[in-house]
């Protein structure tokens, strides 16, 4: 069987997601969609609106198999991020890589990552590197294609196709034009229903009705029958954990540099909510999402050595079709990794991360759904299995 990877968030499921799905397995003519799906947290180091196994479970919907991105890559920047969903796609064997961007041209992405590749080696980059600006920083003031650099899904493209072509894999990447909303676009498209995730979770929490006309029938049941979470949720027990933690300990975190720490302790004191501790944090040097990230690498507990020493051992399945279910079936003596549908006292030492950040998650949504009470959700039989 032919297939096609995503790396994904669905944070929700929209339509949007939908045409993504439907125009890889078209374009790429594969018989297996394969969902490589970011857990409790995201890339843009937020809680997702709502758990992993209702997620998966709008997702099945409309592709194959639902699994796992390990938590360390999932709430890393664009290279660890890809590099984690890139290598879950080799080791499942996928034939093909799909990803939306804004250019949906792979041979202007391969032009670029071309164009940054010699940049790096430029005496302008290597003294700009010594005045301190970050590698995205200089690269965007130096690459002349710049339209490539403005749009979120181009940069995660660039990364998806810089890893495959670094590791000379036989992953063929495939990119589908965004259409509509652009990813970051903080108002719903309301003639085409093809909305941003962003809008649709603003929308959600400003209590209008009409995000649901972005969603497909699923995925608005779950999500208007759910409770979703945002940062606000989560800052009482962000701020403990702070409070709680010293200094020494705060500079173990993964991302955290520069002192940083001393800056997080000072401010989380009389910060009363999530919104205005951040503000206080932000600075040029500091995006809004990189201080996300980090906020939730304290939250989580997260240390670079976890990350550093970090490899996946073992693929966590959230979902299938009895499709994927034969897929899995046909690729298991390939997989170099084990493929765990159930997660017991054995196989709960492969997904440490993500079994602390679903405890967590559901200690504050209320859920009762865990890691070893949810097994994969098989979707031709209606129920979790």
């Amino acid at each position: 069987m032919k297939s096609v990877a995503l790396i994904t968030e669905y944070n929700p499921f929209h339509n949007g997601h939908v045409y993504h799905a439907e125009s890889s397995r078209n374009k790429t003519n594969s018989d297996v969609t394969i969902s490589i799906m970011s857990g409790s947290f995201t890339m843009r180091g937020e809680p997702a609106i709502l758990n992993k196994f209702k997620r998966a479970e709008m997702a099945i919907q409309y592709v194959d198999l639902v699994v796992e991105l390990p938590l360390v890559y999932a709430i890393s920047s664009g290279d660890l991020f890809a590099k984690g969903g890139v290598q879950i796609a080799e080791q499942l064997q996928c034939d093909a890589l799909s990803f939306g961007s804004e250019s949906g041209n792979i041979e202007d992405i391969k032009s670029a990552i071309h164009q940054i590749e010699q940049l790096t080696k430029d005496d302008r980059y290597q003294s700009m590197i010594k005045e301190g600006k970050s590698h995205p920083r200089i690269i965007a003031e130096l690459v002349q294609d710049t339209h490539l650099l403005k749009g979120s899904n181009n940069l995660l493209a660039i990364e998806y196709v810089k890893h495959i072509m670094q590791n000379n894999l036989s992953i063929k990447p495939v990119t589908i034009q965004r259409k509509d909303n652009m990813y970051l676009d903080p108002d719903l498209n309301r003639t085409t229903h093809i909305s941003s995730a962003t809008s649709i979770r603003n929308a959600y929490f400003n209590h209008e009705e009409n995000y649901k006309l972005s969603l497909p029938q699923t995925s608005s049941e779950i999500l208007s029958q759910s409770n979703g979470l945002n940062w606000e949720h989560f800052f009482t027990l962000l701020k403990w954990t702070i409070l709680r933690s010293t200094h020494e300990e705060l500079r173990e975190i993964y991302m955290m540099t520069e002192g940083l720490e001393y800056k997080i302790k000072k401010e989380i004191k009389d910060s009363t909510n999530f919104e205005m501790f951040v503000k206080r944090l932000k600075s040029k040097r500091y995006t809004w999402t990189r201080l996300q990230r980090l906020l939730t690498a304290i939250l989580l507990n997260i240390k670079t050595v976890d990350v550093i020493n970090y490899e996946p051992s073992a693929i966590r399945v959230l979902a299938m079709s009895q499709k994927g279910q034969a897929y899995l079936k046909s690729i298991k003596d390939q997989c170099p990794l084990p493929i765990i549908t159930n997660v017991n006292k054995q196989s709960a030492s492969y997904f440490t991360n993500e079994i602390k950040a679903t405890e967590l998650y559901q200690m504050i949504s209320g859920d009762t759904a865990t890691d070893f009470n949810q097994p994969v959700y098989i979707k031709d039989l209606g129920h979790n299995s």
